[in-house]
């Protein structure tokens, strides 16, 4: 099961301290960039992944074929009839490489925090303009003051931002107007002074929103629906 229900500063001390010797942090919305365009080369799956819209929150796990994922909201459950585990074929769809040995969850599951956000704003996330300067510079990626939703030449070279923004902006399933991203119709939306925060991935129910080129943002609070991920550096 994924981490849950934490400010954004409770997760990114936690995976800070995890383990210095690594020099384990909070990713970075740059190093999710290169997770996704090595997933979407000839050392990935080279293809949007599978979503894993496991509605319990289990990690690991990837939609089975049958399941409309092309509309939001999609098919979501706690079953097979819904979706396989990591170590099935099905699930092998749902990783980075198509195989075991990938990297699970850049496609639905929990929305996660990553390390980026609006320079000065700092929402709800528990950061603050004095305790934030007490971690390196390098553990974030710092955009432009005047970022709104729609902003992606503020981007940061390699974020899979600016790159990969909308085409379009249309009504979804549920009736409401999203942009979509020109890779994948992936949700599209850049952070503001309101979310300065941005998220990545999306929520089981995410359907035709997720993949690995989803972004969008977030005031930092907790949520029932919001996790982080941890990189470690060798």
């Amino acid at each position: 099961f994924s981490w849950r229900s934490n400010t954004l500063y409770n997760q990114f001390l936690v995976s800070f301290n995890y383990n210095r010797t690594l020099d384990s942090h909070m990713i970075k919305n740059t190093e999710w960039g290169a997770m996704s365009y090595l997933t979407n080369s000839d050392f990935g799956i080279d293809s949007d992944m599978n979503i894993n819209n496991n509605s319990a929150f289990k990690t690991g796990y990837s939609s089975v074929g049958n399941r409309n994922q092309h509309t939001y909201p999609g098919e979501y459950g706690d079953n097979s009839t819904y979706n396989l585990p990591y170590n099935t074929e099905v699930g092998y769809l749902a990783s980075t490489t198509g195989n075991i040995t990938g990297i699970y969850d850049l496609n639905g599951g929990s929305v996660e925090y990553v390390s980026g956000y609006r320079s000065t704003s700092y929402g709800t996330s528990g950061f603050n303009s004095t305790n934030i300067t007490t971690y390196n510079a390098k553990y974030f990626d710092v955009y432009n003051a005047a970022s709104t939703a729609t902003s992606y030449n503020y981007r940061i070279l390699g974020d899979a931002t600016y790159e990969t923004s909308p085409i379009s902006n249309f009504g979804d399933g549920d009736g409401v107007s999203r942009y979509h991203g020109s890779w994948y119709g992936d949700i599209a939306h850049f952070v503001d002074a309101t979310n300065p925060w941005f998220i990545r991935s999306g929520t089981y129910v995410y359907g035709v929103l997720g993949g690995q080129f989803a972004y969008n943002r977030n005031t930092g609070a907790a949520d029932i629906a919001l996790t982080s991920r941890i990189t470690l550096i060798p």
